[in-house]
């Protein structure tokens, strides 16, 4: 049962411990009422749902510049997909499962009884409308920095995840930033019975062999020769 004094000071420790002190401790009240609790109180209400509208631009912004800024001499495409992915519903609730975002979204008896908690949608959305709260209470260098400390490290590791990366294709742009020729692939070997070869390539650069990766199919072992190749190239 919601009971406001207790509410407040479980807001409060759980900014503390997310390293945020509030100014405007109602912006953060607002981020977190979902339209299903805020129907019980006034029916016109929305909830947060226009701090979801606005945290989605800022989370887009800030995420954009630090592509640009970390990952610029990708191609466009190639960055629009990256944001895209770190921005999808999945992504967002995984961000809001890391702060225990959860545990705080005031929800409808009705969401609670269905588990909205555990619901991808509610914790995305709570999450774009915490971040605007975030955003309104402390501006754009805070909530940069914040969010960064947090989740660089999933961000970083996500561009190279294979939901998202083509080894082959990240490798070339990589290296025709730096102004080296096309990378060819030769396959090296093949061994194994028809239905279960395993194959075994090479990445070429000239007459040099950058990289060395094996698969199930002359494609896979390609894409495993080239992510072999980034490691020596990527951030260099």
């Amino acid at each position: 049962m919601y009971e406001e004094g207790l509410y407040t000071k479980k807001i409060l420790l759980w900014l503390f411990r997310l390293k945020i002190i509030p100014g405007d401790l109602k912006l953060y009240y607002t981020s977190l009422t979902h339209r299903s609790f805020a129907h019980q109180i006034n029916k016109d209400s929305r909830g947060n749902e226009q701090f979801e509208f606005l945290g989605d631009s800022v989370l887009s912004f800030i995420i954009t510049t630090y592509l640009v800024e970390k990952f610029g001499h990708f191609s466009e495409g190639r960055l629009a997909k990256i944001r895209s992915y770190l921005i999808k519903k999945s992504t967002l609730a995984y961000y809001a499962l890391e702060i225990n975002l959860s545990e705080y979204v005031l929800l409808s008896e009705n969401e609670e009884q269905c588990d909205g908690r555990k619901k991808e949608s509610i914790l995305a959305d709570s999450f774009e409308a915490f971040i605007s709260a975030i955003y309104l209470d402390k501006g754009i260098d805070f909530i940069k920095k914040w969010f960064f400390e947090l989740f660089k490290p999933f961000i970083d590791e996500s561009i190279y995840s294979h939901d998202i990366f083509d080894y082959k294709t990240y490798l070339q742009e990589i290296l025709q930033s730096k102004g080296m020729p096309l990378v060819k692939y030769k396959l090296a070997s093949a061994e194994g019975p028809d239905h279960n070869k395993l194959f075994h390539s090479a990445a070429m650069l000239e007459n040099e062999i950058i990289g060395i990766g094996s698969g199930k199919s002359k494609k896979i072992s390609e894409q495993a020769a080239a992510k072999n190749a980034l490691e020596k190239y990527v951030n260099k």
